[in-house]
């Protein structure tokens, strides 16, 4: 695999992390700005069956989220107006995010980048859940800043709580 500079490195963690805060601020506007008009933000259910010795993974049969940007508009709003009661009042997010890594650049410099993340989420300061998983992210140079093109989130988890209301 060829070698990514420590520049762009830099730039594409740097742009994850302030990625993260947004969301953890609850800066939904804010966030949005970073994904470009025609992005996919999908996050496929994974499931797990026995097949003979070890197991093996079924291909993705639906998502728990398969949005656009106007549906991600749509999520955003239904938060901030106190609508989406799994949300209200807004639930306490932190993010860590780790193991990026990028690819070497693909047509027209789309950056095929990849990385770890660990989301606590706590409602009304009386329940927390923790998720695990890795995202596949395409960024995309739009007028010379950074912007998430697609996103494809995969939680390692199978046994998820009754709602996800957050982002990732």
């Amino acid at each position: 695999m060829a070698a990514t500079s420590a520049e762009l490195q830099f730039e594409v963690e740097s742009f994850l992390y302030a990625e993260a805060r947004l969301l953890e601020q609850n800066r939904f506007d804010e966030w949005l700005e970073l994904f470009t008009d025609d992005v996919r933000y999908v996050m496929p259910v994974r499931e797990h069956v026995e097949a003979g010795a070890g197991g093996t993974a079924m291909p993705d049969t639906f998502a728990l989220y398969d949005d656009d940007k106007r549906s991600l508009r749509l999520r955003a709003t239904r938060i901030q107006t106190g609508i989406a009661h799994a949300e209200a009042p807004n639930t306490v997010t932190q993010r860590l995010v780790t193991n990026v890594m990028i690819a070497p650049e693909a047509k027209d410099g789309d950056l095929p980048t990849s990385s770890n993340f660990m989301v606590y989420q706590e409602r009304r300061g009386r329940h927390g859940s923790t998720f695990f998983g890795r995202r596949e992210d395409m960024l995309r140079r739009v007028d010379g800043k950074l912007k998430i093109a697609a996103r494809k989130i995969e939680l390692a988890q199978t046994i998820l709580p009754t709602t996800i209301s957050i982002f990732f």
